[in-house]
């Protein structure tokens, strides 16, 4: 989980270098994760890591879609809804809740970013991929 592959470039290495950020702030979800023994509050941390993975994923976003945007790219509306969904997600997450069940809430949001990250790179992000590359990207 979180551990970049090959199959995942894009082929831009901007790009690829942002998913790996991406990939790394989830990393560190998990080592809170593996790091937190029963009754030592993570809280802060995981609040920390929430917040730097939503910042950086408005970051990334903002420059992926303004490469879409760039050459036209034709599914650039749909796209840009996936990341909205993301965002919207991460921003509604309970903080409360992780603050109480600070194990299962985080287990359910690495599921969630680890799932969603993976199959937007492997399924969406590939379909701009030669686009970009044909532009020079």
């Amino acid at each position: 989980m979180f551990e970049w592959k090959d199959q995942y470039s894009v082929g831009i290495e901007k790009l690829d270098q942002q998913h790996k950020k991406l990939l790394g702030i989830g990393r560190k979800l998990i080592d809170i994760l593996e790091n937190t023994s029963e009754g030592i509050d993570q809280f802060d941390h995981i609040r920390d890591t929430l917040k730097e993975m939503y910042d950086y994923s408005i970051y990334h976003f903002k420059y992926e879609e303004g490469l879409m945007e760039k050459y036209d790219f034709i599914d650039l509306a749909s796209h840009r809804l996936q990341h909205k969904i993301f965002n919207k997600k991460i921003e509604e997450f309970d903080i409360e809740e992780v603050d109480e069940q600070q194990k299962k809430t985080t287990l359910e949001l690495l599921d969630f970013i680890s799932n969603w990250i993976i199959d937007h790179i492997l399924k969406t992000d590939q379909k701009y991929s030669i686009l970009l590359i044909e532009k020079g990207e």
